[in-house]
């Protein structure tokens, strides 16, 4: 391996690098995130634990119900607003509310509000309020970024005396929101610088030379054209266009990737134009029928899936009669003639928008995808008028005809129950003829 192609692996290792680093720092900004969201739910606890130890439940139940201040009920008004003031940088409030089917009453507050003082149900609250007035589990809900957490205190004998609520301001990482930010961006812009110069990189060592051979390619077609057309023009002095100088395009004597390149396609030019008609030819081969040239069952099954999706969609099924007796009596040349021959006469009922498979030895099947009701009449008709149709030679001693059955669909169907009408509507046809021309039921 050359140095050149080397450096070339080393530029795109790079660019891995830098993307491992931008995955990096998403994953350190989920980090901060969950370690953020720890922290509000510990100092959520621990406010809701100070507050617990520092009201006594059984006084603020009393001062609620008299709306007379204990004798220690501005101290604890105090702890618990110096409480929050100490931590203002995450802690907005502290609240002891007395919930009841009306509204809320305050009575502590660390915002403000008095002793009494009315607190309405929001969009939250209203959800949750038989829990709040029970008093028998803790909840906590998220609004505008903030995290609002819910507790029960009780009295001694479990009396609920309130809801102690305190509320958060948002997460401290988002503090640092703006600083990932700012990283993020600078190394999405060193990432463009990078990727700028690596694409000069591979511009030089890779794209020119590429697009020089790709050049010399279309010059050799152009010249492959402008001959042949001086050829049957039969202009001999035109000559072909030069190319340019193939031991440049071609630059086989370096010692990398793109050298080796160049010495395979000198190979290969010629061998591109055999192998395309080649894989023409065993496509061709794949999806048709070797004797009728019909697409074959195989085609048919691959195509099926798109049948099914057609709004409207005709099916003729047609069979030969006597095939097998044909085969037995005078020998399969004769039932091969008898297969081209019903293969060409079922052709000409082929039209745009239509398939025609080989089913079988001796069924064939046509799909019109318009669906079209007159013109498939028209066909109907046709062979109606054309029926018995004989398919052998006049001089064999085995007639052989052919049958047919169609069905027809529009809007809602199921494919495979017109199908199915089309083939049962040939066999009736079948016997219908088979009787007319006294055939064996064979």
């Amino acid at each position: 391996m050359s140095r050149s192609v080397k450096k070339s692996i080393g530029a795109f290792a790079a660019g891995i690098l830098v993307l491992f680093v931008l995955i990096g720092f998403v994953f350190s900004y989920g980090c901060v995130r969950f370690i953020g969201n720890k922290y509000c739910e510990r100092a959520a606890s621990s406010a809701l634990d100070f507050a617990a130890l520092t009201i006594n439940a059984d006084k603020a139940r009393s001062s609620y119900k008299t709306r007379i201040k204990s004798d220690d009920y501005d101290s604890v008004q105090n702890k618990i607003t110096a409480y929050q003031r100490n931590n203002n940088d995450i802690i907005s409030r502290i609240s002891l509310v007395s919930f009841s089917n009306s509204a809320g009453v305050y009575i502590f507050d660390s915002g403000g509000a008095t002793l009494g003082s009315r607190l309405d149900y929001n969009k939250y609250t209203s959800s949750v309020k038989a829990e709040l007035i029970n008093g028998r589990s803790s909840m906590s809900t998220s609004e505008n970024g903030r995290l609002i957490v819910y507790r029960p205190l009780r009295t001694v004998d479990d009396n609920l005396c309130g809801t102690l609520i305190v509320e958060l301001e948002k997460p401290f990482e988002t503090q640092y929101y703006y600083i990932i930010a700012i990283v993020f961006a600078v190394l999405l812009l060193l990432g463009l610088v990078f990727v700028g110069m690596l694409l000069l990189f591979l511009r030089k060592k890779m794209f020119t030379p590429i697009r020089k051979i790709a050049s010399y390619l279309d010059s050799l077609k152009n010249n492959a054209a402008s001959e042949k057309k001086d050829n049957d023009s039969g202009d001999k002095k035109s000559g072909k266009k030069e190319s340019p100088d193939a031991s440049v395009i071609f630059n086989s004597d370096r010692d990398d990737e793109i050298g080796q390149l160049s010495s395979s396609l000198k190979t290969l030019l010629g061998d591109l134009i055999t192998g395309e008609k080649t894989l023409n030819q065993a496509i061709y081969d794949a999806n048709h029928d070797g004797m009728t040239q019909h697409w074959n069952k195989r085609f048919y099954h691959n195509m099926e899936e798109s049948f099914r999706k057609c709004e409207s969609i005709c099916f003729i099924y047609f069979d030969v009669n006597n095939l097998k007796l044909m085969n037995d009596t005078l020998g399969h040349e004769s039932g091969d003639f008898v297969i081209k021959r019903a293969a060409d006469y079922i052709r000409g009922f082929i039209g745009d928008g239509d398939y025609c498979f080989r089913m079988g030895g001796d069924e064939f099947l046509i799909v019109m995808t318009s669906g079209d009701v007159r013109r498939l009449d028209k066909i109907i008709d046709k062979l109606n008028s054309d029926a018995p149709y004989i398919l052998s030679r006049k001089t064999d001693s085995i007639k052989c005809s052919l049958s047919y059955g169609f069905s027809y669909a529009k809007g809602i169907f199921s494919y495979d129950a017109k199908l199915a009408e089309a083939e049962d509507n040939m066999y009736i046809k079948k016997a219908e003829l088979k009787q007319l021309l006294q055939m064996p039921d064979r």
